[in-house]
């Protein structure tokens, strides 16, 4: 059996969540001062104003279960007050009752079809309920009131993001940027757009922008950091990762990313610090117990290779190449029998080279 002397470093690199988009949308309360209402389509009742600037005010002050209360009194009062739906609809989402939000949202539209605010936040909820094709047709809808919309852009091109379109995800953010030049948040995401369209020049100045937009988005450093990785400036990278952990001290992933930078650096030891430091942050992250494990190779702690790679193996029984690592440490320790049944797994998971490996076995 032949001796192997290469062990794969399992890289996460690219920050993933390629767009900064909230985790929660945003809620819209239209009017969020307590002015008097006018009626735009038909007499509103004095009291349904009454009750409708309360909720406002309510709302304002973080008394949700109030505001929803005041806003539903007054659409009792006066059954087409738009805005009363509308605002009722946002309480609703930021409630997380996102099917309630796109039954007031509906009435709102049905209301006043040229409402802006209405399609948007019913795209924020459809989008919440992961429903992303509805969430399309709501962006567009906003997008057909107001053409400037630059937020209807911003979240129309997260989803053609997720949905893969990269080109059109740029073309979006590329909009919102025109409307709202001073989004960090857009830069940041038309960088990975273009990353994923392999035009890392151009990402690299879009994640530049971001970070001069806003100095303190951690997620474009660390962005910034794996585009330099991929264009071989290793040591480029490693300051921008370190300039997102300054930002963010307990961002796993840049540092996991800079311990990969590090690696390639042949910095052994600051890799093995990041990847621990990453472990410790999050006890079931598999890809650093697997990078260290890389790393441990290289400075020939085999049996150290062995726990980490089980750790990753155990965290996710999927992960072909710590597998395929595994299996060169147990080489190296004169454990060819385990050596092989780790490399034909690797092989039965879609690692090119556990099958290659496994090929010498008997």
């Amino acid at each position: 059996m032949k001796w192997v002397a290469i062990i794969y470093l399992g890289l996460f690199l690219s920050g993933v969540a390629a767009y900064a988009q909230d985790a929660s949308p945003d809620s819209v309360i239209a009017g969020a001062s307590a002015d008097t209402v006018k009626a735009e389509f038909e007499e509103i009742d004095m009291e349904a104003e009454k009750y409708y600037n309360s909720g406002i005010t309510k709302y304002q002050s973080g008394a949700l279960s109030g505001a929803l209360g005041d806003f539903t009194k007054a659409i009792e009062l006066s059954p087409a007050f738009e805005k009363a739906y509308r605002n009722r609809g946002a309480v609703k989402s930021d409630l997380k009752d996102y099917k309630g939000a796109i039954a007031d949202f509906d009435v709102a539209i049905k209301l006043r079809p040229d409402s802006t605010t209405a399609y948007f936040s019913r795209g924020q909820a459809n989008y919440a309920l992961n429903q992303l094709e509805d969430a399309l047709i709501d962006y567009n809808g906003a997008l057909r009131v107001n053409p400037n919309d630059a937020k209807s852009y911003y979240y129309r091109g997260g989803i053609k993001f997720q949905l893969k379109d990269y080109a059109g995800a740029k073309t979006d953010f590329s909009s919102c940027i025109q409307y709202d030049p001073n989004n960090a948040n857009a830069y940041n995401d038309r960088g990975s757009a273009r990353k994923m369209l392999e035009d890392d020049k151009g990402a690299a100045a879009d994640y530049a922008k971001a970070v001069q937009k806003d100095p303190k988005l951690a997620l474009a450093y660390n962005n910034l950091g794996s585009i330099k990785r991929k264009m071989g400036d290793n040591k480029g990278a490693v300051l921008e990762y370190s300039l997102a952990l300054k930002i963010k001290p307990d961002y796993v992933l840049a540092y996991n990313n800079r311990g990969s930078a590090k690696y390639e650096l042949d910095d052994y030891n600051g890799a093995i610090a990041d990847f621990t430091e990453a472990i410790k942050l999050d006890s079931k992250y598999a890809y650093a117990y697997n990078n260290r494990a890389a790393v441990k190779c290289k400075i020939a702690d085999y049996k150290g290779v062995v726990s980490d790679a089980s750790m990753a193996i155990k965290l996710n029984p999927e992960y072909g190449y710590a597998y395929l690592n595994r299996g060169i440490a147990k080489e190296m320790l004169r454990d060819s029998e385990g050596a092989c049944m780790d490399w034909r797994k690797a092989a039965e998971l879609g690692i090119g080279t556990g099958k290659t490996y496994s090929a010498d076995c008997e």
